[in-house]
């Protein structure tokens, strides 16, 4: 970090990392319909931003903050069908991989062709309606503009240690519903909040505020992990619902992710 950026106030450093989040948005989304790594950069980007303002909300205020959210959110779902056709191929080309079984490893290569071609399709879809993308990166833009004008002056290093705080608190209850359920849904919500929290840390330190209390002594490295084994579960399940969606001739598919997700996964390390 420069000097210049290390003498900016709390507000001052936050403003410029929202912008230059922003700026990477827009950046990524350009180059999204020809390049399958802008949507996944654009979702962590979009993520990021998400993960600020809820770090910010309070103290610049909630509704011009909720109102920008309500839309990060809204590009971010826009995003989910594009970004789960990668992931499904990504994860049945691991599969295929790993398979000891001859007939297994087979089976999940015939099917990659069904899983791009499914991807090719919701891709097609999404620039018929919006060539280029440039929709989204005019929204992108706008968005830019609009946390430009948040009252950032006003923010302090002790309100981003209260939202973290809150952050923390979400995540642990989040965790404690998860592991006693062991429900997708839980779950997945689990992985979102750790994953949000991860991104909080991140932040603070970028901005040069060091966490108190619990948040100090959690290693990054270990949320990653976490997020990261929560993320392998999810990805399977994206795979076992793409298969859902595919013809009957893909059925027997359906029975060897089960028995993949055992072999595969790693133990669950849940945040103490």
């Amino acid at each position: 970090m420069s000097h210049r950026v290390a003498s900016l106030r709390t507000g001052e450093r936050a403003a410029l990392l929202a912008a230059e989040e922003a700026c990477a948005l827009a950046t990524a989304l350009a180059i999204a319909p020809h390049d399958p790594t802008g949507v996944h950069e654009a979702r962590k980007s979009l993520r990021r931003l998400r993960s600020l303002l809820a770090l910010v909300r309070d103290a610049l205020g909630k509704e011009a903050v909720d109102a920008i959210d309500d839309e990060l959110l809204a590009m971010t779902r826009d995003l989910s069908a594009l970004r789960d056709g990668q992931v499904v191929q990504d994860v049945a080309r691991l599969l295929a991989r790993e398979a000891t079984d001859p007939g297994e490893r087979e089976n999940w290569q015939a099917l990659l062709p069904a899983l791009a071609g499914r991807h090719e399709q919701v891709l097609a879809a999404a620039l018929c309606e919006d060539p280029g993308f440039m929709r989204r990166q005019a929204q992108a833009h706008r968005q830019a503009e609009h946390l430009r004008q948040l009252p950032w002056q006003r923010l302090k290093a002790g309100d981003l240690r209260h939202a973290l705080a809150r952050s923390e608190r979400r995540q642990a209850r989040a965790q404690a519903k998860a592991m006693a359920s062991g429900q997708v849904d839980d779950l997945h919500d689990w992985r979102r909040k750790s994953r949000r929290l991860r991104m909080q840390l991140s932040a603070l330190r970028k901005l040069q505020v060091a966490p108190r209390g619990k948040a100090a002594r959690l290693p990054p490295r270990f949320i990653s992990q976490l997020v990261d084994q929560l993320g392998a579960l999810q990805d399977l399940v994206l795979l076992h619902r793409a298969l859902e969606a595919l013809e009957p001739a893909h059925a027997r598919a359906k029975r060897i992710v089960p028995r993949s997700r055992v072999r595969t996964a790693s133990p669950i390390q849940p945040l103490a």
